[in-house]
């Protein structure tokens, strides 16, 4: 394709242009490409980019920043879709050879993925899915975990009120050796089925440490007591 003079585009830049009609790009039912080395590089075809990278020597893309005092609440790259998806929508998504599992997945219903498919069966089996935003295969390794408790009512402190009722040691007895679990405490297949609750669990074993302490000062108290006859006893038979 050829220019003339009035068509050509300038190397060190254009004034005056037209964006309507000024631009860089296919007027027809083409693929705009663009190469080095007689290689394709970048591609916009139907609305969509791609751009294809072959090196070994660094970075396959660098996006890079370089204002020295961004505003507070800026962001360096921000992807957004226009319209609301109603269906289940990557906005990001980052995989390897293996496209359908991505190692990352940001989607549109603001849950994020790693490791884990967004087609997953452990994702299309979930009934209460739509409570969490996080979902990472494979586990977490991390220094620190805090979760937020939202009220004083939410620990277990109410065992040590005056009006809690504490079931006797006979009661849990029969419990366990009716259903091999303590009292509250979900059996294994519950929890092989349903998972854990870390902040529910976390409370609950409180709870039965501190009903357990209850116990043991009880008995701590009448043994006091059985010692106390028991000494009282031997004096008498001096």
């Amino acid at each position: 394709m050829a220019f003339n003079k009035a068509q050509s585009w300038s190397l060190t830049g254009n004034s005056g242009t037209n964006p309507a009609t000024n631009f860089i790009g296919t007027t027809d039912n083409k693929e705009l490409v663009f190469k080095t080395n007689n290689e394709e590089r970048f591609k916009i075809a139907d609305g969509r980019a791609f751009f294809n990278i072959n090196t070994i020597d660094g970075d396959g893309i660098d996006i890079i920043d370089n204002t020295p005092n961004k505003n507070s609440g800026t962001d360096v790259v921000w992807i957004k879709s226009v319209h609301p998806q109603a269906n289940d929508v990557g906005l990001l998504s980052i995989s390897t050879a293996n496209w359908q599992y991505p190692i990352f997945s940001a989607r549109e219903n603001g849950k994020i993925l790693m490791g884990v498919n967004a087609y997953n069966s452990s994702l299309a089996s979930c009934t209460d899915c739509s409570s969490y935003r996080l979902f990472v295969k494979d586990g977490i390794k991390t220094e620190k975990i805090k979760v937020e408790i939202a009220s004083a009512n939410g620990w277990a402190d109410y065992v040590f009120s005056d009006s809690y009722k504490l079931q006797s040691l006979d009661e849990v007895k029969k419990f366990i050796t009716l259903n091999k679990h303590l009292p509250e405490v979900p059996s294994a297949d519950e929890v092989v089925k349903n998972g854990v609750e870390l902040k529910e669990m976390n409370v609950l074993l409180l709870k039965k440490i501190e009903e357990l302490t209850l116990h043991l000062i009880d008995l701590n108290e009448k043994i006091e007591k059985q010692d106390k006859k028991i000494q009282q006893l031997e004096k008498h038979k001096l």
